[in-house]
């Protein structure tokens, strides 16, 4: 029998067989459990960026609903418990122990029979359903690991609602090239019967959508922007109001607990799924104030000013550095960035690399990190002062060292946390004292 600390290593060790894409293993896996998967209703959140916010606000407004709903994400920063969650409770220690152990045969016999190992975002899925079934949860909310059509959440028929946030190239050697076709790939979520909800403003992928909503059969299609809407009210230091619209009611002043612009159109999408699952307007504002998820423009220090998002692709840097262009204009802003060797890089460093004074640049805890110091590189062209420090803890040191020095200019140093959630929840653990797991 495995304990916890067993169980990690037999998860963790699965990374081995990497990405392989098809549900046959899936399938296969959950027949030989019981099929969990089919005991329970769904919001299925596809997409590029924004997915895991998008999830953590409706499982929040579920949870205060009384709904009891389960959540699964990826990847965690401090504890892998934090990919499995009832109602806001991350799964046990001794609970992820006693899924894998009965689950762990079922995977051995598979292999016996001729049957193709289960990756590990496979099995962690499989562990999902199979948890939050054993636990009488009847209603989740499955945030999507990669493309839609052959990613693993995708076995589930009984999807409510499907949503998909926005369209970035990403992934393109797995998705394809072209924002139509990834748009394509991550459609598959639409089933039968379902809402479609989306915040995508390409005209050609709203009629991708449309169509594809058509042929499966779903009920309606939704768009951000034209069928419901937000407007942005001000900010605080914490969050941020704004205002929320569609055709059958109106809400003024919800409070969420994050900040960026990107965050008001992830929560229109939140909402309308929300209203559609029949919520009401007291439950919605609760839940969106309640909204806790961490790493997104998240503040951790005013010694110096300290702000980690993980933008780990060069349409979450867009978003980024839109927001410090609004916000921290006046500052001497010090970069530690890490990303993986699979990402956009030089995209992104483009973006980032006008408006900073110096980086530091670090190794992600991740054997896709491959060349990590070519981000050095990147910079150069923009930013005379790079440094190289493979340690996340002592990237972290030096960088706030740097910043602190920066602050003898006249300017108010900004220390920034980004690049692959990896590398920043390893910061953010090191800065918080929050011993990963």
């Amino acid at each position: 029998m495995m304990n916890y600390a067993e169980s990690l290593i037999y998860l963790r060790d699965l990374t081995k067989f990497g990405v392989n894409f098809g549900l046959g293993r899936v399938e296969e896996l959950l027949r030989r459990i019981g099929d969990p998967h089919k005991t329970m209703e769904y919001i299925h959140v596809g997409g590029t960026n924004g997915k895991g916010s998008i999830s953590s606000m409706l499982s929040s407004m579920l949870t205060v609903n009384g709904d009891r709903p389960g959540l699964f994400t990826s990847p965690h920063l401090h504890s892998y418990r934090e990919r499995f969650r009832i109602a806001g409770e991350t799964i046990s220690h001794q609970d992820v122990a006693i899924c894998l152990n009965e689950i762990k045969p079922h995977i051995e016999s598979m292999i016996e029979d001729g049957f193709e190992q289960p990756t590990e975002f496979e099995v962690n899925a499989v562990l999902a359903f199979y948890y939050f079934a054993k636990c009488g949860v009847k209603n989740a909310v499955l945030e999507v690991g990669m493309g839609g059509e052959i990613d693993a959440t995708n076995v589930i028929q009984n999807t409510k609602i499907a949503i998909l946030s926005n369209i970035a190239l990403e992934h393109t050697e797995y998705l394809g090239e072209t924002k139509e076709k990834i748009c394509l790939t991550k459609s598959g979520i639409i089933k039968k019967g379902a809402h479609v909800l989306s915040g995508v403003t390409e005209p050609d992928l709203r009629d991708l959508l449309r169509r594809r909503a058509k042929e499966e059969g779903a009920l309606d299609v939704g768009f951000t922007g034209s069928d419901f809407q937000t407007e942005f009210v001000c900010s605080d230091a914490d969050g941020q109001y704004f205002d929320y619209r569609d055709d059958e009611a109106e809400y003024k002043e919800l409070y969420l607990p994050l900040q960026g612009l990107h965050q008001v159109e992830n929560a229109a999408l939140a909402i309308r799924a929300a209203r559609l699952w029949g919520l009401g307007e007291n439950v919605i504002r609760e839940g969106l104030k309640k909204t806790f998820w961490p790493c997104r423009l998240e503040k951790v220090s005013e010694d110096p000013l300290t702000i980690i998002d993980g933008a780990h692709n060069d349409h979450g840097m867009g978003v980024l550095t839109s927001y410090l262009k609004e916000h921290y204009s006046d500052c001497e802003i010090t970069v530690l960035i890490g990303m993986l060797a699979d990402k956009e890089r030089e995209k992104a460093v483009a973006l980032l690399g006008p408006l900073v004074d110096q980086v530091v640049v670090t190794r992600p805890n991740s054997p896709r990190a491959g060349d990590f110091e070519m981000i050095a590189s990147f910079f150069r062209p923009y930013c005379h002062r790079v440094y190289l420090e493979e340690k996340i803890p002592a990237a972290v040191d030096l960088a706030k060292r740097l910043a602190h020095e920066s602050a003898k200019n006249g300017k108010k140093p900004l220390l920034l946390i980004t690049g692959s959630l990896y590398m920043v929840a390893d910061a953010r653990g090191y800065l918080l004292g929050i011993e990963s797991e």
